[in-house]
């Protein structure tokens, strides 16, 4: 039995892939010219001075609002970067000295990073730098393959093959770096050298690659057919000879998890990190990443962001936030039972269609055919091995894609954290789990498929344990306001996509108040009313409810982008009850480490004179609760004919106040009712609006 098999797998970039990316072009020329390099407009013009270069530094190390992660990498790029080594190491002596003259928190948690053709490794000057920050830098030499395959694509510009001139400074390379890949790049022409290629690469000791196809339009109806035949050759090679078995080496071609469908966390997710990292150009100006710079662009202008004078723009970013699977792909891709792993690169979107949020599918035969591969490379295996599904990557992967990390587990680190419900802990409890109980909590979490969200103060470094990092959402973007708003705006000019407003029912002819002073001293654009102790509601405050809704559905009609949850916030849905999915798939870990349905009946047990436990189970034991089918919003007959599909449905409510899961008090349903009509009639307006203004303009 063979099991933790890790091939098709790539190993963990620096900081677990959370670093901020920082790239300096130190020069637009270079010593090669691939065939199928994306920067199109090399020359030997145009190089970075030491001077931009020291402006570029103390533009990023003076914004930590902006470029908040605990490390950095700082990419040397091209071109060839090696051509500029003497400016190089003069960057990297300033970026040392003003990190420590400055007390940032990059010091001693950074990396300097180069992908090099290889041609100038084993200069005198390349090794002396090498040697002067050896524990702080990382290198990858392009090595396409075997000589012939190589050779077709990464050429001198008279056109003669680079291969012999890498291939003396290799071994160099892998002493110095053992554990660094290469990246392995095919295109059209040299398709029928990808078994060939990859055999030869961990022949020569470069184990672990991470190949790719170009995302340009270069397919013929022919080529899917040769990769999959080249992939399948590779497959028995690799069982054959037991590659699977050496942890060390790997393709990325047979990742385990490519070719499953989208899954619910997988749509929100980005192909890249196009707008989270920047891009300097020689002249000092600001990029989302190398490919929306001029020089790597066919069709349009660039895409600037900002510049070493002016800083970034953050509404020139504020575009990337938008990019994620759901949004750029079509229908089509979005039911594609493969789909996973078929990825698109955010500039070349840009460059081809004009848009961030258009995907091109140039590769799309030739992802389904690497997909028909990876099925042929894991049943074979499987078959070999007698590997159960248990063990078996591949069907792990399955397990968790069909699973589709639709479910969370809510872990509240301790009792003073901000309620982000209805719940409120009247008695100021002051629980806290440990370290090792929210390791627990997490673990717990992983183990299920669950996607862990912290609420409350703690330090993540222990996360890296985990290796799970990836996963964990945390409640960080979310600002919550308990039944007041500050009047000044002191640190709170940090952008916070989501706030939450607290409203009792002594503040209900408060709500227009708090919210001009969120919109005035937050700028805010998405706000969530959420109403506690509704149950005490009388009908005067019901009155006053939809009185401050009506005055507010008036100031949002006459705002440009403001979303209130209660009135234009969700799309309203048409076919189905809504609800907040508590007890169904999301749970609750409390500080005292018992599961609950939700926090507030938790807190709820806190807080009142019952001494009845409501756990749903523990960490330990995990869910045991006969009564979950109750939870479900369709076992609920009055809510499932009830047309108020905004309506919040709480279920600690509905306990507390019916006895029932199932049932809903009045006074619920009477607020849902007010908010569904006044909604309603708003978002009929503003559709209106929109009608006459398109009409306008034709």
């Amino acid at each position: 039995m063979i099991s933790n098999i890790k091939f098709g797998k790539l190993s963990k970039s620096f900081a677990n892939g959370m670093a901020n990316n920082i790239s300096l072009c130190v020069t637009e020329d270079c010593n090669l010219r691939c065939r199928y390099c994306y920067i199109v407009h090399k020359n030997q013009f145009k190089k970075m001075s030491f001077e931009v270069a020291k402006k570029s530094v103390d533009y990023f190390l003076s914004e930590r609002n902006i470029y908040d992660e605990k490390s950095v990498v700082w990419d040397f790029i091209g071109g060839e970067p090696f051509l500029e080594i003497d400016l190089i190491d003069k960057i990297s002596d300033y970026i040392k000295k003003q990190m420590y003259l400055t007390k940032h928190p990059w010091f001693d948690d950074y990396m300097f990073s180069f992908s090099s053709n290889g041609l100038l490794y084993g200069t005198p000057e390349v090794q002396d730098y090498i040697k002067k920050n050896r524990k702080h830098i990382s290198i990858g030499l392009s090595v396409d393959g075997n000589k012939i395959k190589h050779d077709m694509q990464r050429i001198y510009p008279d056109g003669s093959g680079s291969y012999d001139d890498v291939a003396k400074n290799i071994n160099l390379w892998r002493s110095q770096f053992p554990h660094h890949g290469t990246k392995a790049t095919f295109s059209h022409d040299d398709l029928p050298y990808l078994k060939d290629s990859i055999i030869h690469l961990w022949n020569i000791g470069i184990k672990e690659i991470a190949a790719n196809i170009v995302f340009e339009d270069v397919w013929d109806e022919k080529d899917p057919v040769i990769f999959e035949e080249q992939l399948k050759e590779l497959a028995d090679y690799v069982i054959e000879n037991d590659i699977y078995t050496k942890k060390e080496y790997t393709v990325r071609f047979f990742d385990p998890a490519t070719g499953l469908p989208i899954s619910p966390i997988k749509g929100k997710s980005r192909f890249c990190g196009s707008g989270k990292m920047v891009f300097v150009d020689c002249d000092g100006n600001f990029f989302p990443c190398i490919r929306f710079a001029d020089y790597s662009l066919q069709k349009r202008n660039g895409w600037k962001i900002g510049d070493i004078n002016s800083g970034v723009s953050l509404d020139k970013i504020k575009s990337f936030d938008k990019v994620c699977i759901n949004r750029i792909s079509t229908q089509e891709c979005l039911d594609c039972k493969v789909a996973s792993n078929c990825t698109s690169c955010t500039g070349f979107c840009y460059d081809d269609t004009g848009s961030i949020l258009k995907r091109t599918t140039y590769n799309c035969e030739m992802h389904k055919a690497n997909v028909r591969a990876i099925e042929y490379f894991w049943d074979k295996l499987a078959k070999k091995v007698n590997l159960d599904q248990k063990n078996n990557p591949r069907e792990q992967e399955r397990e968790i894609n069909n699973k589709s990390f639709s479910k969370y587990l809510i872990i509240y680190t301790d009792d003073q954290a901000t309620p982000h419900c209805s719940y409120i802990n009247n008695k100021n409890r002051t629980n806290k789990m440990s370290d090792e109980l929210i390791k627990k909590s997490i673990k717990f979490s992983l183990d299920r498929h669950f996607t862990p969200v912290i609420i409350g103060k703690t330090n993540l470094e222990y996360m890296h344990i985990l290796d799970n990092k990836s996963d964990v959402t945390k409640t960080s973007d979310i600002l919550v306001h308990d039944n007041k708003v500050l009047s000044s705006r002191g640190q709170n000019d940090r952008k916070v996509p989501i706030h939450i407003l607290h409203v009792d029912k002594d503040n209900i002819l408060n709500i227009m108040k708090f919210v001009m002073a969120l919109v005035q001293n937050y700028s805010a654009v998405r706000i969530n009313i959420i109403l506690q102790n509704i149950d005490h509601f009388s009908d005067s405050d019901l009155q006053n409810y939809k009185n401050q809704l009506e005055i507010l559905a008036k100031y949002i009609l006459e705002s440009d982008n403001l979303q209130v949850n209660v009135l234009n916030g969700i799309p309203a849905k048409t076919d189905s009850v809504n609800g907040c999915g508590s007890g169904v798939n999301t749970y609750t870990v409390a500080p005292n480490g018992k599961l609950y349905i939700c926090a507030g009946f938790y807190f709820d047990d806190q807080n009142s004179n019952n001494s009845n436990d409501s756990s749903i189970g523990d960490l330990d034991t995990g869910i045991n609760f006969n009564y979950l089918d109750d939870l479900k919003i369709e076992n609920s007959i009055e809510c499932n004919r009830c047309n108020n599909f905004q309506c919040k449905r709480c279920l600690v409510l509905n306990k507390r106040t019916t006895n029932e899961f199932k049932v809903s008090p009045d006074v619920q349903c009477k607020i849902a009712d007010l908010e569904n009509k006044i909604g309603k009639k708003l978002r009929e307006e503003m559709a209106k609006r929109l009608e006459n203004s398109q009409q306008g303009a034709c």
